[in-house]
């Protein structure tokens, strides 16, 4: 392997060092990790739209297919639900739109890794290289769903001003940061044990029910106090809210949020870079 080529390894001591000279040695090995991730994402991306009918539209289908349900089960009657402030059309298909980004970031880490568990165990390469790859991957899928969400604006006739168009990108940003980091968290067990992927199939559709996604938060009762304490509903309404031109009543929340998912990210990529030559080495044994 010539110098080009060197990827750092990492012993047991390792463990010892400074957060701060981690991430030193994650950012010196950017170049070869966007090399290896954009290998990865564009064999991937070919793959996908060569084995698969639909293409894309995987990535519009459920969000599309939540909004249909919730808008037939409103216009029937058969669930009635406090004013939204907005359009439902409008209101309920941003809302599933902004979870389905929660929901694939929370994934994309595990399922990145344990697709190429056997590449991990025979070649020394960039690990943060598969992360890159399916951040990718994420940002891809986010472009298309903006496309779809652009569109439905533009039928409902619903205006966007300039600040909810800047705060789009923004609230977006810390939606996927916060899934990514708990998908990163969870990526070393997700290795080892199948039952996290099993576990976040269940849980994630539950747990959709418990943000306000496709409703607004109730005006109490235990729904609504455990929405309060939900920090994704923060994260949802207020770029939801943003977006739409709805009251923004709870910023500087939504601030802290996004900076603690930040560092939560940073503390996490770190402990991958640390627990992956053992998950490997167990992997093998």
């Amino acid at each position: 392997m010539n110098e080009s080529q060197k990827v750092t390894t990492y012993s047991a001591q390792a463990s010892n060092r400074h957060i701060i000279h981690h991430l030193k040695d994650i950012v010196s090995e950017l170049p070869k990790s966007h090399e290896l991730g954009l290998r990865l994402f564009t064999r991937n991306l070919r793959a996908l739209y060569r084995q698969s009918l639909f293409g894309f539209w995987w990535a519009l289908l459920p969000p599309i297919a939540t909004a249909a349900l919730w808008i037939f089960l409103r216009g029937s009657n058969v669930v009635n639900m406090q004013d939204a402030g907005t359009s439902y059309p409008v209101f309920v298909f941003t809302g599933t739109m902004l979870w389905q980004i929660f929901s694939e970031a929370i994934s994309t880490p595990i399922n990145q890794v344990s697709q190429n568990k056997a590449m991990l165990a025979k070649i020394n390469i960039p690990r943060e290289g598969l992360l890159l790859s399916g951040a990718y991957e994420l940002f891809f899928n986010i472009l298309i769903k903006l496309v779809l969400l652009l569109s439905i604006y533009l039928y409902f006739q619903q205006q966007i001003s300039p600040f909810g168009f800047l705060f789009a990108f923004i609230g977006i940003f810390a939606i996927s940061v916060a899934g990514f980091s708990i998908g990163l968290a969870l990526t070393p067990l997700g290795m080892l044990y199948q039952d996290i992927n099993r576990g976040l199939a269940i849980l994630l559709p539950f747990f959709m029910y418990l943000t306000p996604v496709v409703y607004p938060i109730p005006q109490g009762g235990i729904l609504g106090q455990i929405m309060k304490f939900n920090p994704l509903s923060t994260l949802i309404v207020q770029t939801r809210n943003g977006i739409t031109s709805q009251p923004m009543y709870d910023l500087p929340l939504f601030w802290m949020l996004t900076v603690f998912f930040t560092l939560f990210f940073l503390v996490c990529l770190v402990g991958y870079r640390l627990a992956m030559p053992m998950i490997i080495e167990r992997m093998g044994s």
